[in-house]
């Protein structure tokens, strides 16, 4: 793993198309941990990390048009 390429909130928020503010909701509600931190405590993701919260925010997603009828 110390090939993996780790990701700042900004260049997460840019990977998904949404704002750092967004990630750090999706943190907040639990759609996205960091599995890193760099020497002053700033979280930073892999990879696989980023997937990960696309998967569960799409997830989370489809629930709430489940639950609303679409």
């Amino acid at each position: 793993m110390p090939d993996d390429r780790l990701y700042s909130i900004t260049e997460v928020a840019e990977k998904l198309g949404v704002s750092p503010a967004t990630i750090a909701t999706w943190i907040r509600l639990g759609l996205g941990a960091a599995s890193h931190q760099d020497a002053l405590g700033r979280n930073r993701w892999t990879d696989e990390d980023i997937e990960a919260m696309r998967r569960r925010f799409q997830e989370r997603q489809a629930r709430k048009r489940t639950t609303r009828g679409e």
